[in-house]
C-alpha cells in the first residue's frame, strides 16, 4: 500500500506539475528560444532545466543516490515543445512507479545518499527518505512557477486557467 505521505506530497506536486505542464502546452513554440532578461535563460530551458532536475530526483529514489551533475544535458529538447511534452510526461510516469509500492516504513526511511547534492540542499539533507526528495522535488517545481510568471508577464503573453490559483491571468 502506497504510503499517506507520499499520496498527498504526489498530489501537492501533480498539482504544480499540472501549471507548468500547461504552460508549455500553451506557449506558442517560437517563444521556447525567447530569454525575457538579458540574463535568464529562455522559456526552453527553464523547461529543460526542471526535467533535468526532476530526473536526478527520480532517479534518487531508484539508486539510492542524488547528484546533480549530469555531463550528457540534451539541451536539443529546448526548443522542440512536443519533446519537452513527452518527456515530462515519461518523467512523471516514472517518478509515479518508483513511488508506486512504498509503504510508510519505507518512504520515511534515510537511505538516499545526497553527499554529491549537499552543497546545494545543505548539511541537513546529506541523506534523505523519498519523502524529503519529494518534497524538495515539488519545492523546485513550485519555485520554477514563480520564475515563469516572471516570464509570462515580461513577455505579456496569457497565463494557462489552471494559474488563476496564483492570481494570475
Amino acid at each position: 500500500m502506497k504510503s499517506v505521505e507520499i499520496k498527498r506530497l504526489l498530489g501537492t506536486f501533480k498539482l504544480h506539475r499540472k501549471l507548468t505542464r500547461d504552460l508549455l502546452v500553451s506557449l506558442n513554440p517560437e517563444l521556447l528560444s525567447l530569454k525575457p532578461f538579458s540574463i535568464s535563460g529562455s522559456f526552453g530551458q527553464q523547461f529543460r532545466h526542471i526535467l533535468d532536475i526532476e530526473m536526478c530526483y527520480v532517479e534518487s529514489i531508484t539508486k539510492g543516490s542524488l547528484d546533480f551533475r549530469r555531463p550528457h544535458i540534451d539541451h536539443t529538447m529546448e526548443g522542440d515543445k512536443d519533446r519537452l511534452i513527452r518527456t515530462m510526461d515519461a518523467v512523471d510516469t516514472e517518478l509515479e512507479n518508483s513511488l508506486e509500492k512504498m509503504d510508510d516504513s519505507k518512504a520515511k526511511e534515510k537511505y538516499i545518499d545526497c553527499g554529491k547534492a549537499v552543497k546545494y540542499l545543505g548539511d541537513a539533507y546529506r541523506e534523505a527518505s523519498p519523502v524529503q526528495i519529494l518534497s524538495l522535488l515539488t519545492e523546485h517545481e513550485i519555485f520554477h512557477d514563480g520564475e515563469m510568471a516572471l516570464y509570462v508577464r515580461t513577455v505579456n503573453i496569457r497565463f494557462p486557467d489552471n494559474w488563476m490559483m496564483w492570481g494570475l491571468r
